[in-house]
């Protein structure tokens, strides 16, 4: 019974093909009949025989015939079926591979994150992720990205990403730098983390860029922090696309003579460049970095540097944020002015009266009590 449903379900799902067979079974039996009577009674007739054996022949070619055809329509019907099969399970494995290949990126910025000790947080998923595999959607799932030229990238693409990149390692093959260079370098630096989607979210310090309230964590005293920040998220966006990571900026970011110019364009005394502040808090840091310059140039008549002991202290005081705001304790920054002024007495005793390094001697104690009174008050 269950076999006859089987056959039956058959003819039903595929009726054409029942027909086929139907029909050349009926035109076989057709001819049987149309033998039969046209024979008559059975014959002894050799002949008779011989004509009925090559019609037998012919009837069963022409079932052979059907036979095959009808196969070849079904193995059709069903290839078509397995088609349609086929292409449902590829939909269903891209749907997944799309949907683990989003998780994992997503799983993969949470890493960055982390890695950058939480100072940053990547702002929309689900956008960056677009951004940077604009082609994959639920029905198709790409694992590299190719980079283009500038000219041909988008806007926040991965393209776009690497060609911020790239203009930011040129600005940073520098020997020399004018303030407004080092400007132009923290406005580009500033439309990086658009294009990289992060936002700044770790500690305030002194130097830190500011703008209408908001924190770039781009820190003119340690420039070298972001650099690396970025670049660090940029080869995690490359390597995730099978793309070469880009090379370190590091020892680029990490020139005094940009340091000095960052410090220089920011200074209290200027107009604030398209609305960034630097975080200043600390008392009389303007004017302790305006010393820092000046004892730099500080030299005897013999060109040997002056006042050496506060020189090597500046320059690792400025040598970054975290040793700048160690300057927030005003016991720790009183004693390093009295230093100061113990190797200034020093030097003091060793000069001539209207000499030379005596007018630098007194032009450096009035420095000193400048800051010295500015910390009392």
């Amino acid at each position: 019974m269950a076999t006859l449903k089987k056959w039956w379900g058959s003819i039903c799902e595929y009726p054409w093909i029942s027909v086929v067979i139907g029909l050349g079974l009926l035109f076989i039996l057709v001819v049987f009949i149309t033998y039969g009577v046209s024979l008559g009674p059975r014959s002894h007739d050799h002949t008779a025989w011989s004509s009925f054996g090559s019609m037998l022949a012919g009837v069963f070619t022409l079932f052979g015939s059907t036979a095959t055809i009808a196969t070849l329509l079904f193995l059709n019907a069903q290839f078509k079926e397995q088609q349609k099969v086929t292409a449902k399970q590829i939909q269903a494995v891209t749907f997944e591979q799309y949907v683990n290949h989003r998780k994992l990126f997503f799983d993969r910025l949470k890493e960055i994150e982390e890695s950058l000790d939480g100072k940053i947080k990547f702002k929309n998923h689900d956008n960056l992720y677009h951004n940077i595999f604009p082609q994959n959607s639920p029905h198709q799932c790409l694992f590299t990205v190719e980079i283009v030229s500038g000219e041909l990238a988008k806007v926040d693409d991965l393209s776009d990403m690497q060609s911020s990149y790239i203009l930011l390692k040129g600005m940073l093959e520098k020997s020399q730098w004018l303030p407004i260079e080092a400007d132009n370098l923290v406005r580009h630096l500033i439309m990086m983390p658009n294009a990289l989607s992060f936002l700044h979210v770790g500690n305030e310090y002194d130097g830190d860029m500011e703008l209408e309230g908001y924190n770039f964590g781009i820190n003119i005293y340690s420039i070298n922090e972001y650099v690396i920040r970025v670049t660090t998220i940029l080869n995690a966006f490359l390597s995730f696309t099978g793309n070469t990571p880009v090379p370190s900026l590091d020892n680029l970011a990490e020139s005094s003579e940009l340091r000095k110019a960052l410090i220089q364009n920011f200074e209290g005394r200027y107009a604030a460049k398209h609305g960034l502040f630097p975080i200043k808090k600390i008392k009389m840091i303007d004017e302790l970095a305006r010393l820092h310059f000046w004892i730099d140039q500080a030299k005897d008549i013999a060109g040997n540097r002056m006042f050496l002991k506060a020189w090597q202290k500046l320059n690792i005081l400025f040598s970054s944020k975290l040793k700048v705001n160690e300057l927030k304790d005003s016991r720790t920054y009183k004693e390093m002015i009295k230093m100061f002024f113990v190797e200034l007495h020093e030097s003091q005793g060793k000069t001539v009266p209207n000499s030379h390094e005596f007018k630098i001697v007194d032009k450096y104690f009035s420095k000193l009590r400048e800051i010295e009174n500015g910390l009392n008050n």
